[in-house]
Formats: C-alpha cells, sequence, structure tokens
C-alpha cells in the first residue's frame, strides 16, 4: 500500500501497514473496533469518570469502522475489501451466537455500502458515490424495519418502538402540568413521522465522512489513484431531482406505509440536495474571497435548521443552472 511519490516520503506506520494488508489481522482489527464500546464499558465500567471517556471513545471507534473498509479498498481493490469483510463477518457470526440477522446487518451497512460507495467515489466521483451510499443505507433501513414489523406496518411498528421511552418520559411530568405533557407527545408524534429518514441521513453523515476522511488519508500516503474532485465539486447525478419529485408526489398523494416510506425518502434525499447547496453558496464566496461569510453561513447552519430550505433550493436550481460552471475568483480564476 506504500507508494512514495517523487516529492515526499511520507511512508504508513509499520503496524497499520500490516494491519491492513493482512486479511485475517485487519478483520479481527475490525471486531475489535464495532465490539470497543462494550469491552470498554465492561474494563472501566467501575470508573464513572474513565468508564464514561473510554466508552466514547470505543463509540467513535464503532463508527470509524466505515473508513477501514474504505481505506483497504483504495489500497487493495474492492475484491480484497469484501474478503476482509467475509472474515470480520464470520467473527461476527461466532460472537453473537450464530446470529445470522446480526451478520447480515453488518456485512451490507459496515462492509458493502462502505466499499462500494469507496469504489464508486474513486471511479466516479463524490456526487455519484453519495448517492449510491444514500440509497443503499435507505434501502437497508426500510428493508430492516418491515422484516422486523408484524402485520401492524412499518409506522405503527415504529411507534411501539418509541412508546415505552415516551411514556416514561410523560409519566416524570408532573400531571398538573398538561403543556410539557403535550409537548411530549408533540416530539413523540414527530420522531415517530421522521424516525427512519433521520436515521438514514444520520448514517450518512457519519459513513460519508468516513469515506472521505479515508480518500484524504489514502492521499497522503500516496496508495490512492482515482477521481480527485474536492468537495466544493460535489455534485449529484441529475437522477436525484426525478426521484425527488417522485417521492414528493408519493408522498402528497399517497396513504399508509407508502406514504410513510416517501416522506422519510423525502427527507434524506432533501437532505443530500442541502448538502450540494451548501457547496455551491460556499463555493460562491470563496470565489469571492468572503472568509467572514462562509463562517456565519456554517454558524447558520448549525443554530437556524430553517436556514436549510435555502439551500435546498439552491441545491435543486443547481442542477438546472449549473452554479458553478462559470463561477470565477476576484483574482481572475475559475
Amino acid at each position: 500500500m506504500n507508494q512514495d511519490s517523487e516529492h515526499s516520503h511520507v511512508t504508513m506506520p509499520k503496524l497499520v501497514d500490516f494491519f491492513l494488508t493482512k486479511r485475517v489481522p485487519c478483520a479481527a482489527m475490525v471486531v475489535l473496533m464495532l465490539t470497543a464500546a462494550y469491552g470498554f464499558s465492561l474494563l472501566f465500567g467501575n470508573l464513572p469518570v474513565v468508564g464514561f471517556l473510554m466508552v466514547v471513545v470505543g463509540m467513535l471507534l464503532h463508527l470509524a469502522v466505515p473508513s477501514v473498509f474504505a481505506l483497504v479498498l483504495f489500497g487493495g481493490g474492492l475484491l480484497y475489501s469484501l474478503q476482509v469483510g467475509v472474515i470480520a463477518a464470520a467473527f461476527i457470526l461466532f460472537l453473537s451466537s450464530g446470529s445470522m440477522y446480526l451478520t447480515l446487518l453488518f456485512f451490507v451497512v459496515f462492509v458493502v455500502a462502505s466499499s462500494l460507495s469507496a469504489s464508486v467515489l474513486q471511479r466516479q466521483g463524490l456526487g455519484q458515490a453519495a448517492w449510491v451510499l444514500a440509497v443503499l443505507l435507505f434501502t437497508v433501513v426500510i428493508l430492516a424495519l418491515m422484516i422486523a414489523m408484524d402485520t401492524t406496518g412499518i409506522q405503527a411498528f415504529v411507534s411501539e418502538l418509541f412508546k415505552p421511552m415516551f411514556d416514561d418520559m410523560v409519566s416524570g411530568v408532573p400531571a398538573a402540568e398538561t403543556q410539557a405533557v403535550e409537548s411530549v407527545r408533540q416530539l413523540q408524534g414527530w420522531v415517530i413521522k421522521i424516525f427512519p429518514g433521520l436515521l438514514v441521513f444520520t448514517l450518512w453523515v457519519v459513513w460519508w465522512g468516513n469515506i472521505v476522511y479515508a480518500r484524504k488519508v489514502a492521499r497522503q500516503y500516496h496508495f490512492y489513484q482515482g477521481n480527485e474532485s474536492g468537495m466544493l465539486e460535489f455534485t449529484l447525478p441529475s437522477v436525484l431531482v426525478y426521484v425527488w419529485v417522485a417521492f414528493a408526489a408519493v408522498a402528497l398523494l399517497a396513504t399508509g406505509d407508502l406514504q410513510y416510506i416517501a416522506s422519510n425518502g423525502l427527507l434524506v434525499l432533501s437532505g443530500l440536495v442541502a448538502v450540494q447547496g451548501v457547496m455551491v453558496t460556499h463555493a460562491w464566496f470563496k470565489s469571492r474571497n468572503m472568509v467572514n461569510t462562509i463562517i456565519v453561513m456554517y454558524v447558520m447552519l448549525f443554530f437556524w435548521s430553517a436556514v436549510v430550505m435555502l439551500f435546498i433550493v439552491i441545491g435543486l436550481l443547481d442542477f438546472w443552472f449549473k452554479f458553478r460552471r462559470n463561477m470565477v475568483s476576484t483574482t481572475g480564476e475559475k
């Protein structure tokens, strides 16, 4: 995996190189990362502050697993990455006492989604890879809910899933605080409505961050070969617009679980479009050397969720107008 360039002699640490280039050690490392939070809670559970910090570290290691498969793919190819995933899945199957459901979920979400989207990024760029990753994650989450539900339907299943938690919250509110109880029930309704879409978009953000970071590391150690487009060039495939319109129509016209699935799909697609809108706006401000405005934009995005609607509109319009195509900086450079 180590390929020194003409102008740099940065080499990967030998221990890291060993784990990334050997199938069984790499798979074992992945399993340790996946189970780190549970292991640290057993080891440090009796130490309040240290225990909490170690569990947080364990969760971060757990969420960093997609970056391992992306790195393995960039260095060894798709087949090698899937081989590591199969070995890791065998370990998971053993540790979970033969749970095929957990093993399959791990293999599809952590191995296939990470490896395939990283492969698409390498060949076709950031936008196409982001789209593939979102489609994979959304399909997995909806199928998982459909498998887990009974005859009541997906929305009813999600409602039952969250009912005990919100019932406990309501029971902790004094009976006289009717407004507080009503607020909890409204929150419950909103969580139930958007849970699948919110879960998918959260997973997408984490997985996407892992893959982009893995590409950065692979570039640093000179074993990345493929598309070099930056985040400011982030452009989703045109087909997304038609899918967005179709989901919006179904969400408006359909009823029941079909409407529920379409509404949450629309939430995920809108999130992706908003990311494109943010990149367009960032590029526009950068082309005019408006650094402070870029900072204000991200602060507003973090604290004022309503501004997301503006970025969705910008992202949708960018599919037709290609705002960055003729963008010229203050120095006269495109």
